[in-house]
């Protein structure tokens, strides 16, 4: 029996889908198929129902599934120790982000040089998956990981509102309604906002699905969408902040969303098998601290 079995094993056992765990892992689904048949067959008795295009955990695999994740995690935990002792330094901080929080991170490093923070740009899915598997210690998270065996902690929430060039027609309102955006060409930062959980909760307050033009997944690009007036863009308050006190994109205004989208947040999530470490729980303190100064230098800055 071999890691890389064991591995396959539980990839398949949270994907429920072979083609999908083939593509997480990065081997051929042939490949995938044969070591998963060969550990049932070392197993002495399938450890999977084959259904319709799902291939699902039977008593035996589930009852299997519990003794690996512990081998597993236990052989993933000896070997950063042989590996943090040869290097002689505390081990690395492995990190997952929804989002493009460029400026928050380039600050945490800057401000905790004795933290090496390894971190990786993934989607929802690919971030639960390695969460799941212990493949990192923690993420930066602005939508709840769809897993039991995730915690997700919210950090941080402000209200949405909307950004427009100056030459908009709707620029010389303070506050805009729903009813005035009709018409308007709409764009989000998929990053940050959930579009389907966004479009819902504007249905059920207004009785229409809004249009969304623009799913922009990178905040300079939906910036440069705004700025040369193609759409209105609806994003947290505290991102308009901080792009404020950075002095760029001057063409940029900011108004408020009079009565419509839902709230804005971030969350640090974790393996409840892997409880935050110190520098784990340092991120997280950064994290809270660094967008609620955001907010002070902001309203400070805007009093002047």
């Amino acid at each position: 029996m071999e890691l890389s079995q064991l591995r396959y094993f539980m990839a398949v056992a949270e994907l429920g889908n072979m083609s999908k765990a083939a593509q997480a892992l990065f081997v051929s689904q042939p490949n995938l198929s044969t070591s998963i048949s060969r550990l049932e067959e070392e197993v002495g008795v399938p450890l999977f129902d084959r259904r319709r295009g799902k291939i699902v955990l039977n008593q035996n695999g589930e009852l299997l599934l519990e003794s690996v994740k512990r081998a597993v995690d236990t052989l993933d935990a000896g070997v950063r120790a042989v590996r943090d002792q040869h290097a002689g330094k505390s081990a690395p901080l492995s990190l997952a982000c929804m989002t493009d929080d460029t400026d928050l991170l380039e600050h945490f490093v800057l401000d905790n040089p004795d933290i090496n923070l390894i971190q990786k740009r993934l989607d929802l899915p690919a971030l639960t998956f390695l969460l799941e598997r212990g493949e990192v210690d923690l993420a930066l998270a602005v939508l709840p990981p769809p897993s039991d065996e995730i915690v997700f902690e919210r950090v941080y929430n402000c209200h949405f509102v909307l950004l427009m060039s100056r030459d908009h027609p709707l620029a010389g309102e303070a506050s805009i309604t729903r009813h005035q955006l009709a018409g308007c060409r709409l764009a989000i930062d998929g990053s940050r906002v959930n579009k389907e959980t966004f479009c819902a909760a504007e249905s059920a307050k207004f009785g229409v699905t809004p249009a969304i033009d623009y799913d922009v997944r990178h905040l300079n690009l939906l910036l440069s969408l705004v700025e040369s007036n193609q759409c209105v863009s609806i994003v947290p308050a505290v991102k308009y902040e901080e792009l404020y006190l950075q002095g760029g994109h001057q063409n940029v205004v900011c108004r408020e969303y009079a009565d419509g989208a839902p709230e804005a947040y971030w969350g640090i999530a974790y393996n409840k098998r892997r409880p935050l470490n110190e520098h784990g729980q340092r991120f997280r303190a950064f994290v809270r601290d660094y967008f609620t100064r955001i907010n002070a230098e902001y309203a400070a800055a805007t009093r002047a």
